[in-house]
């Protein structure tokens, strides 16, 4: 049997198991500007993942959690922190560091480091691209973000802006960036890779031996990352978090990124659609 899949925006993604459980991961949905569904609409969340604690793969997580009881991985430092926000049970939390192993009847999940990607450089060039000019170099990620939003008109929903002062009251930061091999009843080993093209983690994608890599585009050099999915020696390859300017674009750099994969790596490049479902299996391509 395969896993069924769809992706919600930016790195939510839905997967049905072999077992007919739910694993969610990064769930930023009602709060997402290109998720093609609600959170009413999520078909479950017996598991949570979470690579990081910031916003934008955070806020569903106590909708979905309280609605279906899920079982939380996230890293130590946010626990806590998304506790109180979410008011979660603190039993309902498996807080796990890179190196980790969780089993469950269903699913085993090793915990594999992880770095998050340098944004600092992304946010400064969308500056001069949107304004004209350089910003001040002693300017931080946030205050260069405001004024783009300030150039552009864009006015955050007031649930948002109220969001994100819980989770910033709350203490909720990035914590240790982590990436999850998930490995299925039937041996089926899916990546999700949420990190840059460090050398570094070249190793920890080697060795992870997965079927299917998901694979983040934004945010770095698309050749290093096709060389990092090579490496990965899976069949599939699936890109995340590459919507952030919106859909258009997300195409736009997929199929950019597919070209580079193709001269490094006989995989399969699936360049998918935010809300239509998906399958694979061992030894089958992505259908």
């Amino acid at each position: 049997m395969g896993v069924r899949f769809r992706w919600l925006g930016y790195v939510c993604f839905e997967f049905v198991l072999p077992s007919g459980k739910v694993l969610v991961v990064d769930p930023y949905i009602d709060y997402s500007p290109t998720a093609p569904i609600k959170c009413d609409d999520v078909t479950g969340a017996d598991y949570i993942a979470l690579t990081h604690g910031h916003y934008d793969h955070v806020t569903d997580v106590g909708t979905l959690l309280h609605k279906f009881h899920s079982k939380l991985l996230c890293s130590r430092e946010i626990g806590e922190p998304l506790s109180k926000v979410f008011n979660i049970d603190l039993g309902d939390l498996i807080r796990v560091i890179a190196g980790d192993v969780v089993n469950f009847s269903d699913l085993h999940i090793e915990v594999k480091r992880g770095q998050h990607i340098n944004l600092l450089p992304l946010m400064r060039e969308a500056y001069t691209r949107v304004l004209k000019k350089e910003p001040d170099s002693s300017w931080t990620f946030k205050e260069i973000q405001d004024k783009i939003a300030t150039a552009l008109n864009i006015v955050q929903k007031p649930e948002t802006t109220a969001m994100l002062e819980k989770l910033d009251q709350a203490g909720v930061t990035g914590g240790e960036q982590l990436n999850f091999l998930f490995q299925t009843e039937d041996n089926l080993r899916f990546f999700f890779y949420s990190s840059g093209p460090e050398d570094h983690l070249r190793s920890v994608v080697q060795e992870a031996r997965p079927h299917v890599i998901f694979i983040q585009l934004a945010g770095s050099n698309l050749g290093q990352m096709a060389e990092v999915a090579a490496v990965s020696g899976a069949g599939i390859v699936i890109p995340t978090h590459h919507d952030g300017s919106g859909m258009k674009n997300a195409h736009r750099m997929a199929r950019d990124f597919a070209g580079l994969l193709a001269k490094k790596s006989k995989a399969q490049f699936v360049d998918i659609e935010a809300g239509r479902w998906y399958e694979f299996a061992i030894g089958c391509r992505a259908i």
